[in-house]
């Protein structure tokens, strides 16, 4: 057998996880029910040639193989209450766990670090059937250590940082943002929230800080929305960022009949503060799904912009991606290898290109090419002059093979270009695999 093939072959087989999660029911009636909620993930990872050949010089380790595993156990439950509405909760508690060292980085020095905390816990009333004019559930309010996302997860969407003593940086099973206060009115297309959010940082990072925002929603039809988002960005010790203000704008558009099958999006925001810190981030998408044709075709191309500093002015102006997280492949860790573990969303410009088909109806082949150039090449690292960093193809296949089990396959590559050779010292093809089950019962 080809020794390629055979490279390809046993990185899929050893890069394996699994998923199993669970809900059940201790009380259910007329008043209100309870349940018991059971979440576990565990992963193995294999590497091949992980930062370019340069891992020892990059991150201190091999990164060649490493497995995380997380368990999530927790309450939740709604107790009804006047004209209908509801009193509602959870309370959840996870550990998780890394053995050898991930290609991250982040368990550099640290011996099979591992971590339990509570994850969820918050508490809140919905208004039910008690404003029928306004329609079910349109008064939402909530407080506590809870989940919130915004979008596609541009700029919110992942409440703390994930891996190093904590754990488990690839599954990252911890997501809520602290100390949260949440109110949300849904009245026919619109919908207002306002809120108060807390990031939680990683035990050795120093990512830490709050904001307030209020955010709002109009729907244009089932397909079609828009939104526009202010937050304010205060606590933090990173004095660029602190006080700073988040202006974004979103579209996702099903423009014209006579094209049902063409979808846009775009997201953009403008960050300031001051004359300390002004950048630019966002992104344009353009998406086209074949109709009445065999397997499903469905084409993409999606272009990110996100500014970097600009080492000969006085003010920084590197994008600041503030609670970014995964809501699809790619969205919106840009790629499964330099999205993962090289670069952050910040000083870059990608290109995306997506095929997606459905062979049989259960599953669904996504082929993503990336490519990756640096805004500002002088501000990511001394010596790095060249703007091409790399190209990664990643082939992933998702499999509902059953009601209870999904799998989904990840066979990745990146090529370094000038800047990544300048930036990790290495020149080697970077392989990456993933096999990933979720069961469910």
């Amino acid at each position: 057998m080809n020794k390629t093939i055979r490279h390809w072959l046993t990185l899929a087989l050893l890069g394996a996880s699994f998923t199993v999660s669970a809900d059940y029911s201790l009380i259910e009636g007329e008043y209100g029910a309870l349940q018991f909620t059971l979440n576990s993930k565990t992963g193995l990872f294999v590497e091949g040639n992980p930062w370019f050949g340069k891992p020892l010089e990059n991150i201190g380790d091999s990164a060649n193989l490493w497995w995380e595993g997380s368990v999530e156990v927790g309450l939740q439950g709604h107790l009804n209450f006047f004209g209908g509405s509801e009193l509602y909760g959870a309370y959840s508690y996870i550990y998780a766990q890394t053995v050898g060292h991930d290609a991250s980085g982040l368990t550099r020095g640290l011996n099979s670090p591992g971590f339990g905390d509570t994850e969820k816990a918050y508490v809140g009333w919905r208004s039910g059937s008690l404003f029928p004019t306004l329609g079910h559930n349109s008064i939402d309010i909530s407080g506590g250590q809870q989940d919130f996302r915004i979008g596609s997860g541009f700029l919110i969407y992942d409440g703390t940082a994930a891996g190093g003593l904590e754990g488990a940086y690839w599954i990252a099973p911890r997501q809520a943002f602290s100390e949260t206060l949440i109110g949300r009115l849904k009245t026919g297309p619109i919908t207002f929230e306002a809120f108060h959010l807390g990031f939680r940082a990683a035990r050795q990072l120093n990512e830490a800080g709050s904001t307030n925002g209020i955010n709002i929603e109009y729907a244009f039809s089932d397909n079609s929305s828009g939104g526009l988002t202010y937050l304010h960005v205060y606590n933090t010790e990173d004095q660029t960022i602190d006080g700073l203000d988040v202006y974004n704008a979103r579209l996702d558009l099903t423009p014209v009949t006579a094209w049902p099958g063409l979808t846009l999006n775009a997201e953009y925001a403008f960050e300031t503060n001051g004359a300390l810190f002004q950048s630019n981030g966002g992104f344009g998408q353009i998406t086209y799904q074949f109709q009445d044709t065999q397997w499903s075709p469905k084409l993409s191309f999606r272009f990110t912009g996100l500014q970097g500093d600009d080492p000969n002015t006085t003010r920084n102006e590197g994008f600041s991606p503030l609670a970014y997280g995964f809501s699809d492949w790619g969205t919106w860790y840009q790629g499964e290898i330099i999205g993962e573990y090289v670069l952050g969303n910040s000083n870059l410009l990608s290109y995306l290109f997506t095929l997606s088909v459905k062979p049989i109806k259960a599953l669904e082949v996504q082929l993503f090419y990336y490519h990756f150039d640096i805004d500002q090449p002088e501000s990511l690292a001394d010596g790095v002059t060249a703007s091409n960093f790399a190209d990664e193809i990643d082939l992933i296949a998702d499999w509902q093979a059953s009601e209870q089990l999904s799998v989904s396959g990840v066979l990745a590559v990146a090529i370094p270009g000038q800047a990544a050779h300048q930036f990790t010292g290495g020149n080697k093809v970077w392989w990456h695999s993933m096999l990933y089950m979720s069961w469910t019962f």
